[in-house]
């Protein structure tokens, strides 16, 4: 008994090796921490009690996700009538010809009103006299047809609901409204009866010629086409040899034109109208040059030229047909010298006729 006390103390007093920690290349391993293998019980329903604690803010946020989406879904439907509503308010088309939206509550309203004007496009910058007037010149200018601001249409839709979850924040309401210019300056708009009609009465007022005048313009225009020597004048634009030789020869065409025409322009001054007169009597009669001033040819020297140059022209044609090969028979080789002959007397005339101008300063 002594033995096995006196080796129990023994071994007890021989103090304990410490075994090597198991080191790496890096140094020692750090050693775990302590774990108790008797769990802890102060930490039992602590979980649930969490959960209780976090449901209801996750169930609230959840709800206002829900009507976030559904108010946003609800916004672009609305965005989308009122657009329908002003588009559908557009000429040529009604509103009664088009549906309501099925999706859109029987209890939200939707509508359109236009033609006010939109104060924001005055820009002075376009604020032209040419286009905005009120007067420019002796012209009165309509100043509310080529307005920007206006005939601006708007559509509208107004819609009131309850959020889907958290009733008692109570309804929600939206009101959406959409703007649409339209003004398109249509000639019906502008009390015209065509799309071809002239646009400048609609934007001027212009001033009206006295009556004199007037009945003077009627009457010279029913001179002119009641004049007994009207015929006389056919060959000024539809001469009868031009035509034939140019059959024919083969040279198509039709007769030139000799009318000395008046040059446009739009005045009611009286000098002015002198002035394009006396320009065309001297494109009619001509005008001698001398001392800096253009030779300007009468209406006759135009035609004698032009007649001339004709009938040189068929000259060559009739000589290149006796030189054609085989050349022709004797009869039409007679025949064919006669009409040069008397083309020939033609031009010795014609030649004759233009000293004659030349020698009066015409």
């Amino acid at each position: 008994m002594s033995r096995i006390v006196k080796s129990c103390r023994f071994r007890a007093a021989i103090p304990r090796q410490k075994r090597p920690a198991f080191s790496t290349k890096h140094g020692p391993r750090p050693r775990p921490p302590h774990r108790s293998a008797v769990p802890r019980r102060d930490r039992y329903g602590l979980a649930p009690l969490e959960l209780v604690i976090a449901l209801p803010l996750l169930l609230f946020l959840m709800a206002l996700m829900i009507n976030f989406g559904t108010v946003s879904s609800w916004r672009i439907r609305e965005l989308a009538v009122a657009r329908q509503m002003v588009w559908t308010s557009r000429y040529p088309r009604s509103l009664q010809a088009v549906p309501r939206p099925a999706y859109w509550p029987a209890t939200a309203h939707l509508g359109t009103h236009g033609d006010p004007v939109a104060t924001m496009l005055q820009d002075p910058r376009v604020d032209q006299a040419v286009v905005r007037g009120p007067v420019i010149g002796d012209f009165v200018v309509n100043r509310d047809l080529l307005d920007p601001g206006r005939h601006l249409r708007s559509g509208r839709a107004e819609l009131t609901r309850d959020f889907p979850l958290l009733a008692t924040l109570g309804p929600y309401r939206m009101d959406t409204e959409t703007e649409l210019l339209d003004n398109r300056w249509e000639f019906s708009r502008m009390g015209l009866g065509h799309n071809g009609d002239h646009r400048i009465p609609a934007v001027y007022s212009l001033p009206t010629a006295p009556p004199g005048f007037s009945l003077a313009y009627v009457q010279a225009v029913r001179a002119i086409l009641t004049m007994p020597y009207r015929n006389d004048l056919r060959v000024l634009d539809r001469d009868d040899e031009f035509a034939a030789y140019g059959v024919r020869l083969g040279w198509g065409g039709g007769s030139p034109d000799f009318h000395p025409s008046l040059q446009r322009f739009c005045s009611l001054d009286r000098q002015t109208a002198q002035d394009r007169v006396d320009n065309l009597v001297e494109r009619i009669a001509g005008v001698r040059g001398g001392q800096g001033q253009a030779h300007v040819p009468s209406l006759a020297e135009q035609m004698a030229r032009a007649f001339r140059d004709l009938y040189r022209r068929v000259i060559q044609e009739l000589q290149n047909q006796l030189n054609a090969v085989p050349p022709p028979s004797p009869g039409q080789v007679a025949s064919i010298q006669n009409e040069i002959a008397d083309l020939q007397r033609k031009i010795d005339t014609l030649d004759a006729f233009l000293v004659i101008l030349q020698d009066h300063g015409r």
